[in-house]
């Protein structure tokens, strides 16, 4: 189905692939996606969500504080998901928002003015306006001879008295560098917009699903470990009250050509307090919003927004696995080991086989316990 989508998506002309978006299986039109706003995008996101996610492990051994740790039997055992930062991510692109520097920086100088109590007509150029705010910079510090009294304008809100205070220093650090006024300003509002690159990756935390446990593609590569590792299966349960934050946190990927510039939306929020519009934006732009050439993946997000720093708080549970698929490479111990796990835990499990006639996977007929080559593994281990 989803080898059929992209090759109908790649027949459209070049045009209309940048005025198209492919959203769990279906193709629509992204500029009435982007028109919905937060509330009908979830309402259209519940109607059409899966009644099962599937989520791949490597079941790997990883070195944390100088201990072997296996987070993938961890997510088993206790029946939670990991959130991670999404600059963990292997796609350069994900989550990451389009913000123009240029705009960023005219947009941050015209609010550095208005804070000096200077009107900014919308006709000036960029170098204009920065002149601009040097000359009150100069003005301030010939009068108070200190770099603490550089904005007249009382502050509409604590983060702009924050913001404030925080350029002042800056500027006085900086000049201790250089100077050049104009350098040490730049600078400042060059390293403003790299943090507020850092921040719109770090407002929330992620675990990805996918739709199908037969993924060649996500069985073969990283996330299973070429075979070796396994997939859960989860059973969404939309009207069961213990899982309503996890459902209603539960978003559809976008998968598209084309980015969207939200550069003026994120910028004119300098020294505001974050809306909920704000963060739908982030969410909507950045974390919900793939490369085309993803949509194999058919991805399902839960997005939190969780700024704790205990790794321990990343670990949320998540809606019940009901079903345990074991890699077709996996190595006879480890394979032994799940299914230990699985029949202490009561969860039902099968083998991912290749398909004599297809390339594709499937569930394997035959019980584990039953299979000679997983039969001879244990033979061979007894004898070592």
């Amino acid at each position: 189905m989803i080898d059929n989508l992209i090759e109908s998506f790649k027949q459209f002309a070049p045009r209309l692939q940048t005025s198209y978006c492919v959203i769990n299986g279906s193709i629509l039109e992204l500029d009435k996606v982007e028109k919905m706003g937060y509330n009908e995008f979830s309402y259209q996101s519940r109607l059409s969500a899966p009644l099962k996610l599937y989520k791949y492990f490597p079941n790997k051994e990883t070195v944390e504080d100088g201990k072997l740790v296996n987070y993938s039997i961890q997510a088993l055992k206790d029946n939670t998901v990991y959130l991670q930062s999404p600059t963990q991510f292997d796609d350069c692109y994900d989550s990451d928002i389009s913000i123009d520097y240029p705009v960023y920086e005219r947009i941050t100088l015209i609010e550095y003015c208005r804070r000096c109590g200077i009107s900014i007509n919308s006709e000036l150029t960029t170098n204009e306006v920065g002149n601009l705010l040097l000359g009150a910079i100069v003005k301030s510090l010939n009068e108070h001879h200190n770099y603490d009294n550089i904005f007249s304008e009382k502050p509409t809100t604590e983060i702009e008295k924050l913001e404030n205070e925080i350029f002042c220093k800056s500027l006085h650090l900086e000049m201790q560098k250089t100077t050049d006024l104009g350098q040490a300003v730049s600078r400042i509002i060059s390293g403003e917009y790299n943090d507020l690159l850092l921040r719109l990756k770090s407002t929330f935390r992620v675990s990805c699903f996918a739709t199908n446990p037969f993924s060649q593609l996500m069985w073969g590569g990283s996330y299973a470990d070429e075979h070796r590792g396994f997939c859960l299966e989860y059973t969404v349960l939309p009207n069961d009250k213990e899982y309503t934050d996890i459902f209603y946190n539960l978003f559809p990927m976008i998968y598209c050509k084309s980015r969207k510039d939200i550069s003026e939306k994120i910028a004119t929020m300098k020294g505001r307090d974050v809306s909920f519009e704000f963060l739908w934006n982030i969410y909507f732009y950045g974390a919900l919003r793939k490369s085309i050439d993803w949509v194999f993946q058919n991805e399902w997000r839960l997005l939190l927004p969780l700024k704790s720093k205990n790794k321990a708080d990343y670990n949320v549970r998540f809606f019940p696995i009901t079903k345990v698929f074991l890699g077709n490479r996996m190595p006879t111990a480890k394979r032994k080991e799940l299914i230990d796990i699985c029949t202490e835990k009561k969860i039902p499990y099968v083998g991912v086989k290749k398909n004599k006639d297809f390339f594709e996977m499937q569930e394997c007929e035959i019980k584990c316990e039953n299979c000679p080559t997983y039969i001879q593994g244990l033979y061979n281990a007894t004898k070592k």
